[in-house]
């Protein structure tokens, strides 16, 4: 998304191509029409800006119409649509090659690993992360709403869940249908998790239709996101981005925050748990 006004181009679903093109070659035989095309989109993502769908199809030995099915099933109106994000997943390859390249790389991750820590757990010191945990404990029903390469943290914090009673369930960008997000009711609650806030920027179509409260979990800072959630809760007081586009950057918050914080945030769903029963 390079500015608001091509917003409405992109959705939850639409947001994550690059895990959408992985489970197809995690998922079907080599001989599958969709594995040859998402292979060839991933062998050729460099080149892609300057590719037409009759060479896509030429290239794979597939009529064009298998092609163009092959995109409106990954969630585009377009081939032109599809590379608009196809380009996105090209900025997310260059921030991964930036996020490794130190030559004391180990001395690097475990120094910031421990900043990101002693960060994270100063700010669940504060109001707004009992804010946080009083809306999640309050709530009838809670969803968690992330992308799906941010969908293990969520998956093992539900499952720790469980030894406390309380079951939650977790929609992400992977999902084909929103139907649970239209369901939920003013007394549910709609977490969203969205560390760089790119997701978060994708989704915000999709919330006016969501009648729960919403809270989100974010680093990004824009205003953007102030008239979608009754609660924002920052993970970093040390990193403060803020951008209203959709930019790509890889740290250690991107890769393991959302981890931490919910083994502070089950910790204190566990006290109180423990309190309430005796």
């Amino acid at each position: 998304m390079k500015d608001d006004s091509q917003s409405s181009q992109y959705s939850i679903i639409r947001f994550n191509l690059l895990t959408s093109l992985l489970a197809i070659l995690n998922t079907n035989e080599e001989s599958d029409t969709d594995f040859v095309i998402a292979k060839y989109i991933l062998d050729h993502l460099n080149t892609m800006a300057d590719t037409s769908i009759y060479k896509v199809a030429e290239d794979c030995f597939v009529s064009r119409s298998s092609v163009q099915r092959f995109i409106t099933n990954t969630g585009y109106d377009s081939f032109t649509q599809m590379k608009q994000s196809i380009a996105e997943v090209v900025a997310h390859e260059g921030a991964l090659l930036d996020y490794t390249d130190h030559t004391d790389y180990t001395d690097y991750l475990l120094d910031s690993i421990r900043s990101m820590s002693e960060d994270i757990a100063e700010a669940s010191s504060g109001t707004s992360f009992r804010k946080l945990v009083d809306l999640f404990m309050e709530a009838d029903n809670v969803v968690i709403l992330t992308a799906e390469d941010s969908a293990h943290a969520c998956r093992l914090f539900q499952q720790q869940l469980l030894a406390t009673g309380k079951l939650i369930r977790i929609v992400t960008s992977a999902a084909k249908d929103l139907s649970l997000l239209k369901s939920m009711k003013k007394n549910d609650l709609l977490m969203v998790c969205s560390i760089t806030g790119n997701f978060a920027l994708a989704a915000n179509e999709q919330l006016p239709m969501v009648e729960a409260k919403k809270c989100l979990i974010t680093m990004n800072r824009t205003t953007v996101f102030e008239d979608h959630y009754s609660l924002i809760y920052y993970l970093s007081e040390k990193i403060r981005p803020s951008s209203r586009n959709i930019s790509m950057f890889k740290n250690v918050y991107t890769s393991y925050g959302l981890t931490f914080l919910f083994d502070l945030f089950y910790h204190e769903c566990y006290m109180r748990y423990r309190f309430r029963n005796g």
